[in-house]
């Protein structure tokens, strides 16, 4: 379709008139092996960098051709100041950028145009070696600036057709062609020279521009550049430039159908590929650019050359409009679209909308826009311009906000239309995300409740069980002060009484030394018979006088208690009433004792019961039942075993079986039913009563799978 980006590559050719024959091989080195040869020459045809047809034919010339070719091009290479470098080229291009040409004779622009011709055969021709120097060298920027500073004698001089060709011939190699891409102006450069008016430099302008519409990323840089030559060749609008070449007749038949030819390849490519293959939107678009300036009446009017080539991108045009119509109208539900008439249109979109919710803002975007200021006619047009080019944005944008075309303003319509258009949609959800947040802190505060209440109570079982601490408190310490002070008083009377029984000690001793030394010959006996002991002198009074004082108050008892502290005990130190006889074991010689008994008081074999009586001292048995009691014979007569099955500590429960009489006096038992294991349900039961949540509310909890997080976290797994 493009010569730039076509099928045919162009042919390698040597033109002997600009030093590119074939050198002749003098002392020639002789021809290696086959092999070897194949290899060297596969070295040559790869950095030649040719289609694959042009490569079998190399491939398949004779060994002897393959060999002269290789020479000649290793001589080449070996040579600095051959033309197998992009230095000399460059050199001289700088050298016509800067020049200042006070003549422009044929003879001049002749050796120029050579020169240029010169390089875009040496970059077509030459090994990928040449490409990739001349890039490294900045060539490109070179070239590019010298088609920016031509003056008009060359703009409109074959200089400029070639200086065009060598972009075209550095496009035709990948390398070459990236790097123009990424140019940041090179193809508005390239466009601006749509502004001459020779026709050759027309078509290369236009064949390279539709080649770029197929990379990836060369379409939308070519509208942007067509978008700047609107600006630099004070365009009424986009593409108006090529709508008048299509028009305009020029007499010279070949170049004329050649450019209009061209252009309509152009615009085929830009309508149709790249983001054109599978978006109605942005067709219709460009395609109407074209429509407005007129482009249907013209290609009425190209339909009478009768030239093939051009019927055939004509038909494509036509082809291309009448599917994209069809499509359109099938959107709508019609068999055609009148796109030229207003009212049908209108009517059209009324009728798809007018049921919707879109209707009241059709209405409104009307009504606004006869509220558009019209005294002005240019400021009403522009205004009328930026809201078409709104739209065309609008239209055009991708999902993720890219711009297939130029455009007006840079932000994502989309996520402004959303907003828009949506707003109800927003403010429900909106209201339903309150919603949701004020349920949950609903939830959250009655949890809060519940716990500040549980809290409460347990703050009030904590009070009433300290109070019950202070009053066991209270109690323990007026019982250890009794205790205290029956232990000093007992302290007291034992010393006393040791007192008093040491001098009666000391009192016998003398009088047994005094009654020794009156009768010498008594015998021991007879001195203790003789020792007088009724008529013995009663014991002295209790040193000391009044019995001693009351023990002091204990101390006041918490507040919240009333009631005093019981009081103090009787003083078991005081002394006996008058007429009392003294008390057993105290007092005098002669009293009566217990004699010591040798008891084989039997062992339980096992622990027994506690028996809660206190045993009496055996100081204290004189004149009590328990002083002739002898316990052998009741042991004798007793079944121990029978004893110590009926009063030992570890009791087995009775049953029915081991007395049968056993469950004739006791009421029958209810039977609890239960669904799941006994331990099971204790367990439940206590961590039940852990949560503080009613029945109907953990019920409730548990259904809506506690959003609410009633149940805390931990108890929850329990619980599962």
């Amino acid at each position: 379709m493009f010569c730039c980006f076509g099928r045919d590559t162009p042919e390698i050719k040597y033109d002997t008139e600009n030093g590119m024959a074939l050198h002749q091989l003098e002392n020639a080195e002789p021809m290696p092996s086959m092999e070897e040869l194949n290899a060297k020459f596969i070295e040559l045809v790869d950095e030649l960098d040719l289609s694959a047809p042009h490569r079998e034919a190399m491939f398949n010339l004779p060994p002897e051709k393959k060999w002269q070719i290789y020479c000649s091009k290793k001589k080449e290479q070996d040579d600095p100041n051959s033309a197998s470098w992009p230095e000399p080229y460059l050199d001289k291009l700088r050298s016509m950028t800067t020049m200042v040409m006070l003549s422009h004779g044929e003879e001049d622009i002749d050796s120029r145009t050579k020169m240029v011709d010169s390089l875009k055969t040496a970059l077509r021709t030459q090994p990928m070696r040449f490409v990739t120097r001349f890039i490294e060298l900045d060539g490109l920027s070179v070239l590019l600036d010298f088609l920016q500073k031509m003056d008009f004698e060359v703009t409109e001089s074959s200089i400029h057709t070639s200086a065009i060709g060598c972009v075209k011939a550095l496009m035709n190699n990948s390398l070459g062609r990236s790097h123009v891409l990424a140019h940041p102006t090179g193809i508005k450069i390239i466009t601006q020279s749509l502004s001459t008016e020779n026709i050759k430099t027309k078509i290369a302008v236009m064949e390279m521009l539709g080649g770029m519409c197929l990379v990836p990323g060369g379409q939308k840089k070519v509208l942007e550049a067509m978008t700047h030559f609107q600006k630099y060749a004070c365009e009424r609008t986009r593409f108006q430039t090529l709508v008048n070449d299509l028009d305009r007749s020029t007499g010279r038949y070949r170049e004329e159908v050649n450019l209009k030819t061209s252009i309509m390849s152009f615009i085929n490519a830009i309508i149709r590929y790249r983001t054109g293959e599978d978006n109605l939107e942005f067709r219709i678009h460009l395609r109407y650019e074209f429509l407005m300036l007129g482009i249907q009446p013209i290609i009425d009017k190209l339909k009478t050359h009768d030239n093939a080539t051009l019927d055939r991108h004509l038909d494509i045009f036509d082809l291309v409009r009448n599917e994209d119509e069809r499509e359109l109208a099938k959107r709508y539900e019609m068999i055609h679209i009148d796109s030229r008439n207003a009212n049908t249109m209108f009517e059209v979109i009324t009728r798809k909308i007018s049921h919707t919710q879109a209707y009241p803002h059709l209405m409104s975007i009307l009504e606004h826009f006869l509220l558009l200021p019209n005294g002005s006619v240019s400021q009403s047009a522009h205004m009328w311009a930026l809201v078409d080019m709104l739209i065309q944005q609008i239209v055009l944008q991708h999902e993720d906000g890219h711009d297939p075309d130029v455009s007006v303003v840079d932000f994502n319509f989309k996520t402004i239309i959303e907003k828009v258009i949506n707003q109800d949609v927003v403010r429900k959800k909106q209201a339903k995300e309150m919603q949701q947040k004020c349920d949950e802190f609903q939830s959250q505060l009655d949890r809060k409740d519940r716990e500040l209440e549980a809290t409460t109570v347990e703050r009030d079982d904590a009070m009433s069980a300290l109070k019950s601490m202070q009053q066991q408190l209270y109690e323990t310490k007026s019982e250890l002060e009794r205790t205290k002070y029956e232990y000093e008083q007992r302290l007291q009377s034992i010393q006393t009484e040791a007192d008093r029984e040491k001098g009666e000690r000391q009192r016998l001793e003398h009088l047994v030394k005094d009654v020794s030394s009156m009768s010498p010959s008594l015998s021991d006996e007879q001195k203790l018979s003789n020792t007088p002991s009724s008529s013995a002198p009663g014991p002295p009074p209790p040193p000391g006088g009044a019995p001693p004082p009351p023990p002091p108050p204990g101390p006041p008892p918490p507040p919240g208690m009333g009631g005093a502290p019981p009081p103090p005990p009787p003083f078991p130190g005081a002394p006996p009433p008058p007429g009392a006889p003294p008390p057993p074991g105290f007092g005098r010689p002669g009293f009566a004792t217990v004699p010591g008994k040798t008891k084989n008081i039997p062992k339980p074999s096992q622990p027994l019961k506690s028996f809660n009586w206190s045993k009496i001292p055996d100081m204290k048995l004189v004149g009590t039942v328990w002083q002739d009691l002898d316990e052998m014979k009741v042991i004798k007569v007793m079944d121990l075993e029978e004893f110590d099955k009926t009063f030992s500590a570890y009791q087995k429960p009775r049953t029915e079986e081991d007395d049968p009489g056993y469950g004739s006096f006791r009421a029958p038992k209810p039977k609890e039913l239960s669904v799941i294991d006994g331990r099971r349900a204790q367990n439940l039961a206590i961590l039940l009563s852990r949560i503080k949540l009613t029945n109907k509310e953990l019920t409730k909890a548990i259904l809506e799978m506690d959003k609410g997080e009633d149940i805390p976290k931990d108890m929850l797994e329990q619980v599962l």
